[in-house]
């Protein structure tokens, strides 16, 4: 008599393991990919997916015990499958690619030569951040850097390559090198807006890029206007070249 009832039974149990690896195996692969494309130190996402971790695992040892209380076995189930997302999120982080440690640099200097709309540079400081292995590299300019034309409009300049920056980009370049421009106050045509005019390298931009640990430099024409309640939305024909060195590496404090 228990013959039929005995591989229906062996049969659920078989499936609720088969489900509760798979949400751990799932679990993990989305952990270790957010893991990997959010990897912003300072955003905090790796702090908030171990957050993550933490309520679900608490949630299923909520519903464990609700289950053992009440006898309800689909309660065990579902609180089985919950523990195992959590683990699997766990896993995911904590076993999951990381990224090659950036190497801050102070004490750069960067030179934007300008070409178009009107012929004009600008010089100031600059900050770096690369890895050893010199495949990944971000260099930032002085927001109060300066054309020396008459009006004298302030350009803030980012440029970036590599997969770090590359895997949060909408629309990536081929090649991953990544450029904006943000001119501040302009006034190199007339009608323009006040405030920021945000130009941006995108996959129909022309950019001709080196690129090392101590620094590189950028040829570009055909940036695209960025828009926002942060910028003017204009468009800026902008075109030249960009050069920058690095310092030496920041001394932690």
């Amino acid at each position: 008599m228990t013959g039929p009832t005995a591989a229906p039974s062996r049969w659920r149990g078989r499936a609720l393991f088969v489900v509760a690896v798979g949400a751990l195996v799932v679990a993990a692969l989305a952990a270790a990919y957010l893991n990997w494309i959010f990897w912003v130190p300072e955003y905090g996402y790796g702090l908030m997916i171990a957050l993550a971790a933490a309520a679900t695992l608490a949630v299923g040892a909520v519903v464990a015990v609700l289950g053992r209380v009440s006898g309800g076995a689909w309660l065990k189930r579902v609180a089985l499958v919950i523990l195992a997302v959590g683990v699997g999120i766990v896993a995911g982080e904590a076993l999951g690619p990381s990224r090659e440690p950036l190497i801050a640099t102070q004490n750069g200097t960067m030179t934007l030569h300008l070409v178009s709309p009107v012929a004009a540079t600008a010089s100031g400081p600059a900050s770096c951040a690369n890895v050893a292995s010199a495949t990944e590299f971000s260099v930032n300019g002085d927001p109060n850097m300066r054309l020396d034309t008459p009006d004298s409009p302030s350009v803030w300049v980012f440029a970036d390559v590599g997969d770090r920056w590359k895997v949060r980009r909408e629309t990536p370049r081929k090649d991953s090198v990544w450029l904006r421009i943000d001119v501040m106050q302009t006034s190199f045509k007339d009608g323009a807006k006040p405030g920021t005019l945000s130009m941006q390298a995108t996959a129909s931009s022309t950019m001709t890029s080196t690129f090392s640990n101590s620094g590189g430099s950028i040829r570009f024409a055909g940036l695209t206007a960025q828009t926002g309640p942060d910028f003017t939305g204009e468009s800026m024909d902008l075109a030249g070249t960009l050069e920058w060195t690095c310092g030496a590496p920041a001394v932690a404090p």
